[in-house]
């Protein structure tokens, strides 16, 4: 179920949203030995590699204006609008899920990071 008001963003403001969690990911993951997780921006999309080998991929879907999780070692995608009202991307599904969150609780579970992004 996405939400009505994402598709509203401006294609700046949308691009700005983007960036502004990509560069909180990437703050949050400076310190970490690239051993455990590295973190590559490239092309729009920001790639994680766990040290299991594992990859897990951030991009931006402008089309839809969401920003889709593509979990492999889960088997799964997430895909996230931004809510203005919560100043967060949030799942298209309803599930209550919101990405940073998400994020913190995968790295924890599948690098056994504690990271706060």
């Amino acid at each position: 179920m996405a939400l009505p008001h994402a598709h509203f963003l401006s294609e700046p403001d949308y691009r700005a949203r983007l960036q502004a969690v990509y560069d909180r990911v990437l703050k949050a993951l400076d310190g970490v030995d690239p051993d455990r997780c590295e973190a590559d921006l490239s092309q729009g999309a920001l790639t994680l590699r766990l040290a299991n080998g594992t990859k897990w991929v951030l991009s931006g879907q402008p089309p839809v204006r969401q920003l889709w999780l593509a979990v492999a070692s889960r088997g799964r995608a997430f895909h996230f609008d931004y809510d203005p009202v919560k100043d967060a991307w949030c799942d298209d599904k309803g599930e209550g899920l919101e990405l940073v969150s998400l994020l913190q609780k995968l790295l924890k579970e599948d690098a056994g990071l504690e990271v706060r992004i």
